[in-house]
């Protein structure tokens, strides 16, 4: 896998566990839920933001392949940037929605 493809692999991976944590600490009732959301999102947000240059970088040859991509990125970015969680109904559907994305980004990186 080329170094994008372990950096995107890597990304997954700890929004993943971040999101296994939460979920945790749903179960266990705990009243910071929302904001420990909030910074899982922010710092998904940087990490996408570098992540953004690199993909642009390796597909800048490819245009086909780096317009999808980076409309699966964007969209994975509306996600990030959604407002406050402020009921676990709104954090479950967030969290749905950007597993979907992160999903959706990830096959199509590993189809390159």
């Amino acid at each position: 896998m080329s170094h994008i493809g372990d950096r995107v692999s890597s990304f997954f991976k700890n929004v993943n566990t971040k999101i296994e944590e939460l979920q945790v600490q749903a179960a266990l009732g705990k009243a910071e839920l929302s904001d420990k959301w909030e910074d899982v999102k922010k710092e998904a947000r940087h990490e996408m933001a570098d992540m953004k240059a690199e993909v642009k970088s390796k597909f800048e040859t490819n245009k086909a392949k780096y317009e999808k991509l980076k409309a699966k990125i964007e969209h994975l970015e509306v996600q990030l940037a959604l407002g406050k969680a402020e009921t676990k109904e709104k954090l479950a559907e967030q969290k749905k929605n950007m597993a979907e994305a992160i999903r959706d980004l990830k096959h199509m990186m590993e189809s390159e």
